[in-house]
């Protein structure tokens, strides 16, 4: 189990090439458990290759409490089961390629 804080939707975090933002943040049922994942958007702007961008999703795993504490800087926090079974992130792949086609998605 880990306890993951909850990111701050629209909040943009800078790095050397340009930023991100997380833009969503959901759950969806897979076996009867609930699945946390969180979209965000990449924008490379201060790069010199270029201009890009993209989308990618964050799947933290199976909730087990959802908020039930704070953190430091008041952040809620919700416990959480990582994903290890390969299958399982197969299936939730998929399930989440229909509804962001073209997003990278990861596992934590």
């Amino acid at each position: 189990m880990i306890r993951y804080r909850h990111e701050e939707l629209e909040e943009e975090v800078r790095f050397i090439s340009g930023s991100y933002s997380f833009i969503e943040e959901n759950c969806l049922s897979y076996n009867g458990r609930d699945v946390l994942y969180v979209v965000g958007a990449a924008h490379v702007d201060n790069s010199c290759c270029g201009v890009t961008g993209c989308l990618f999703i964050r799947v933290p795993g199976y909730v087990i409490t959802w908020k039930d504490d704070t953190d430091a800087a008041q952040k809620p926090v919700s416990t959480i089961a990582p994903i290890k079974d390969p299958r399982a992130h197969t299936d939730i792949t998929r399930i989440l390629g229909k509804n962001y086609p073209h997003a990278v998605i990861e596992f934590d």
